[in-house]
């Protein structure tokens, strides 16, 4: 009677972890494809904002951090970080970014991009 109950628990268990697999990837494609496509970008450096950048206009900008230099580009609207002199570059791999919400971070250099829609909604969370 043991050996029954605990294949109908590893079972069940089985169960939840596929309908929990379930729900993450349907929310991560829900919220993936209700992004709007950003036409700005602001970029931060220690937590202060130090440019908005138009994504609608091909360009390279050159931030220097104090703790290391990042370089950014704009591209067909847009964004990502081309190259940086920090020891990990997970920025740099962190690719293009477009959609309204998504950010690139450089941690040791303390640089956060962050893609916007300058349309205002009503339900703009912040």
């Amino acid at each position: 009677m043991n050996r029954q109950e605990g294949k109908f628990i590893k079972r069940r268990d089985i169960i939840l972890f596929l309908v929990l697999i379930v729900i993450g990837a349907g929310s991560f494609i829900l919220i993936k494809t209700n992004l709007k496509p950003g036409n700005e970008a602001e970029v931060y450096i220690d937590g202060s904002l130090v440019q908005t950048i138009d994504m609608t206009k091909d360009d390279t900008y050159v931030f220097d951090t104090g703790k290391g230099t990042n370089t950014v580009t704009v591209a067909g609207g847009e964004i990502r970080v081309t190259e940086a002199d920090c020891p990990d570059r997970i920025c740099v791999n962190m690719g293009w970014v477009s959609r309204s919400g998504e950010t690139i971070t450089c941690l040791p250099h303390k640089l956060v991009i962050e893609v916007h829609n300058d349309k205002k909604n009503d339900y703009d969370v912040k």
